[in-house]
């Protein structure tokens, strides 16, 4: 016997927060701001609690570092070129995963206004509790990696 009893040392995650790749039911459990000298995240908490899987009760986390509080239309209009496309992306990814796309009426994320998040106090922990479908997907050995959120059906 192994220091792992009969099981395949192989097939063992190193990632301790392994999920696997796959569609689960989960809801925001914590939705808050983190401020750092250098930057300013949104935090969003997923809790897989999908009967019957083996991860029901683990833990995802989509961390969106956020645009300086005073950029402007002007300012934004004289970045590099390289600059605003990666804040159009990362726009665009937040936006996605707190108010859906717009696009298709069955991707509606966590179920924000748009027009809410215009408000400078808004407040994350609104989203707290929203039951959702939750896409994980995975890199290597040691990366989860929330794909999508989709308000689910009560």
């Amino acid at each position: 016997m192994s220091i792992f009893g009969d099981l395949d040392a192989e097939t063992i995650p190193t990632n301790p927060n392994y999920i696997e790749k796959g569609d689960y039911e989960a809801e925001v459990t914590k939705a808050y701001f983190k401020d750092s000298p250098d930057k300013r995240q949104l935090v969003i908490e997923y809790t897989i609690n999908h009967d019957g899987s083996e991860f029901d009760g683990k833990k995802a986390y989509h961390y969106f570092t956020l645009v300086d509080a005073s950029m402007n239309k002007e300012m934004f209009a004289l970045l590099p070129p390289d600059e605003k496309k990666d804040i159009q992306r990362l726009l665009a990814t937040i936006k996605r995963t707190l108010c859906g796309d717009n696009g298709s009426a069955n991707k509606r994320g966590l179920g924000v206004e748009a027009n809410d998040l215009n408000d400078k106090n808004w407040n994350p922990e609104v989203i707290v509790g929203t039951k959702i479908h939750l896409g994980i997907g995975n890199w290597g050995t040691d990366g989860v990696n929330v794909r999508w959120v989709n308000l689910r059906e009560e």
